[in-house]
C-alpha cells in the first residue's frame, strides 16, 4: 500500500522531534492534526510506529523502518519535484 505523502511528511517531522507539540508547530499544524496524520499512516500501513516508555515516546522497529523510507522518498520526490 502506498502511504499517504503528508502523513509520511508529518510522521518524519514527529520522528524528529518525538514530541507531537514540537513536531506540529514546525509543521503549522495544531498537536491534534498532527496525531491523527500519524495514527492513519499507522493504521495505512498496519504498523506501531512508535511506543510511550514513561514520559518518553520511542520509535518502534517499524517506526524507524518507515522514517528511513519516508527521509528517502520524500527526498526523492523534491529532487524531481
Amino acid at each position: 500500500m502506498t502511504p499517504n505523502l503528508e502523513w509520511l511528511r508529518a510522521f518524519v517531522v514527529f520522528a524528529e522531534h518525538l514530541n507531537f507539540t514540537r513536531a506540529a508547530e514546525a509543521l503549522h499544524l495544531s498537536q491534534p492534526a498532527l496525531h491523527v496524520q500519524v495514527k492513519k499512516l499507522g493504521e495505512q500501513l498496519e504498523v506501531t510506529l512508535y511506543e510511550r516508555r514513561g514520559r518518553a515516546l520511542v520509535l518502534t522497529d517499524e517506526g524507524r523502518e518507515v522514517l528511513a523510507f519516508g527521509r528517502e522518498l520524500l527526498a526523492r520526490c523534491e529532487r524531481f519535484g
